[in-house]
């Protein structure tokens, strides 16, 4: 049995918002909370829904969402959830085991909904509501997953059950919710307007309203905090960070984070059966190419000038702060070698033209010039960027940037219609869901553009030892399947994760309580869990910056600090100038 934690008190604030500033919500394609791949949607879903079993905030333990207890079968076949009596749809119907049955039913009968969570559910053998208060769940064969059932939110069956599309809900607003939020407003690319539930059995928020507005850049919504528009942002910058720090009525959170940042190689974009699918270059599909550029990465560099030490150098997709899973590569650590770089080419045939042209492609004779795509929306990718054009010139590769906003980039690489590109991650607590974006199932069956796949990596030998973490319940002997995973994909580089950022978040004077997770020091927005927001809470007398909303007081912060921010820049670029 488990022990519920993260409970957030009850208040009666009046009619209060928070207004959080967010980079991407013009890239996300929907709202359906059993069709999520993005950050973004995982964190409303995780406001508007309760799964089973939430993330704890000590350390990521499974703790008590719809599910107060679970226990399993002495073979493991066997799951029985104890479901909590007092939980309630926010139209005022109890939430039931039926629930649960009908939502898990329907990820495994809908072919789009399954495509996302069949890695879950295909090995469910049956899903019964014995009554309103038990799940139980039978399974073809023992998993560690059944702890915590990945997080999945729960769905009304009064109300999902009338869709005529259950996979085409995109996000309108009006449908019960069990989370603290309901969703009243979604306008796709410019906000998010969620609405406290007042009868929560974890008690309403301490505000009436959370609002997420998108903004083109994170300097965009910085200078809006700065003017009381906004009252909370993430994803800064060191500089940015820096320069709020010394800003009256702004508060800065500099924490380890989960999130990741990295280059993708196109391995051979394709379906399971192998048609081809894109245009990416035939090169990248040599593991001797990829491992040959990431012997031109020189992550300690990025690390100490683009991030300016608010990082740690990358190794796979487990961040460091899950330490039972993750890998620290020893002695076959990858380092900067631009020479042993070459010679791996000379040596698989990829010879120069000429002193200064990039190599050629010895099957298709093509040249190994390569189209990078980069975000737009992020400058620090731009500052890698400058970096990797120069290092892979030195080994007779070249790479031509391309800056897209977030949309379009990522249609091109759903669509397998470019050579490399930039992305991030931010890594669950458990490894299932995110290894399985490296599987062969993950390919589409039709040559179709796809998000469920990183890199189009399809791998027998990677397939083999996913499937034995999947099976596996021991903890440690899961975790060194796990470790065995990630020396995998970083020998046969699929992707070089480049450094693992810290979590870099502002929020004005007049708010505080944000829930971080881990609650010793972690991130507040793009959580696994609803701790950010729902232990937020207006500060009394709190003084706040800007004046835009009615937040706090004073306007001439909002004048100096841009000009702060731009000195702050300026430092940084001249550092690199000298220093690359």
């Amino acid at each position: 049995p488990a022990t519920r934690v993260g409970e957030a008190a009850p208040a009666d604030a009046g009619d209060r918002t928070l207004v959080v500033g967010r980079t991407g919500l013009d890239a996300l394609p929907h709202l359906n909370p059993l069709d999520s791949g993005w950050v973004i949607q995982g964190e409303i879903n995780n406001l508007m829904y309760e799964p089973l079993i939430r993330w704890g905030r000590e350390d990521w333990a499974p703790a008590p969402g719809l599910a107060l207890e679970w226990e399993h079968s002495t073979d493991g076949r066997v799951w029985t959830y104890r479901m909590d009596p007092e939980a309630v749809w926010s139209d005022g119907v109890p939430v039931t085991a039926r629930d649960a049955a009908f939502t898990l039913d329907l990820l495994r009968t809908d072919p789009v909904l399954n495509g996302r969570h069949g890695g879950l559910v295909d090995n469910f053998t049956d899903v019964e509501a014995v009554d309103d208060h038990t799940l139980v769940i039978r399974v073809a064969e023992p998993g560690a997953v059944m702890h915590h059932l990945n997080n999945t939110p729960i769905v009304p069956a009064h109300v999902w059950s009338e869709l005529d599309d259950p996979a085409g809900y995109r996000g309108e607003p009006g449908l019960p919710t069990s989370g603290l939020f309901s969703l009243a407003e979604y306008r796709p690319g410019e906000r998010i307007t969620l609405v406290a539930n007042p009868d929560h059995p974890r008690g309403r928020p301490a505000y009436d309203r959370l609002v997420m507005r998108n903004h083109e850049t994170t300097e965009a919504a910085v200078q809006a905090l700065l003017r009381g528009e906004i009252d909370l942002v993430d994803g800064l910058n060191p500089q940015q960070a820096d320069a709020l720090r010394v800003t009256p009525g702004v508060t800065v959170s500099v924490q380890p984070g989960r999130h990741w940042d990295a280059i993708g190689f196109n391995t051979g974009a394709r379906t399971r059966d192998g048609r081809p699918i894109g245009d990416g270059h035939p090169a990248l599909r040599d593991p001797v190419v990829r491992r040959a550029l990431h012997h031109v990465v020189d992550r300690d560099r990025l690390v100490e000038i683009v991030h300016a030490g608010h990082a740690e150098p990358g190794v796979s997709i487990v961040s460091p702060v899950f330490p039972r899973h993750f890998w620290d590569p020893g002695p076959e650590t990858v380092t900067a070698d631009p020479d042993l770089a070459n010679r791996m080419l000379d040596e698989a045939g990829y010879h120069r033209v000429g002193p200064d042209g990039p190599r050629i492609d010895p099957d298709s004779g093509r040249p190994l010039s390569f189209r990078l795509l980069y975000h737009s929306d992020r400058p620090v990718y731009a500052d890698i960027r400058d970096f990797l054009v120069e290092w892979a010139a030195d080994i007779g590769v070249e790479l031509r940037p391309e800056a897209l906003s977030s949309a379009p980039l990522n249609e091109r690489t759903a669509a397998g219609t470019y050579d490399i590109a930039f992305g991030g991650w931010n890594y669950g607590p458990d490894p299932d869901e995110d290894f399985a974006y490296h599987t062969c199932a993950r390919l589409p069956e039709e040559p179709r553009p796809t998000d469920l796949t990183f890199s189009w990596y399809c791998d027998e030998e990677f397939d083999a030892l996913y499937e034995r973490q999947r099976r596996e319940t021991d903890p440690e002997a899961r975790a060194e399947l796990v470790r065995r995973m990630q020396r995998h994909l970083y020998l046969d580089a699929p992707q070089i994760v480049l450094a693992y950022d810290h979590t870099m978040e502002a929020h004005s004077a007049g708010w505080g309580g944000f829930g971080m997770l881990p609650a010793s020091g972690g991130s507040i927005t793009r959580q696994q869990a609803d701790y950010g927001y729902a232990l937020a809470a207006p500060v009394p007398g709190g003084t706040a910056v800007g004046e835009g909303r009615g937040t706090g007081l004073g306007t001439a912060v909002g004048i100096a600090a841009p000009v702060l921010l731009l000195a702050v820049a300026a430092r940084a670029v001249h550092r690199r100038r000298t220093t690359h």
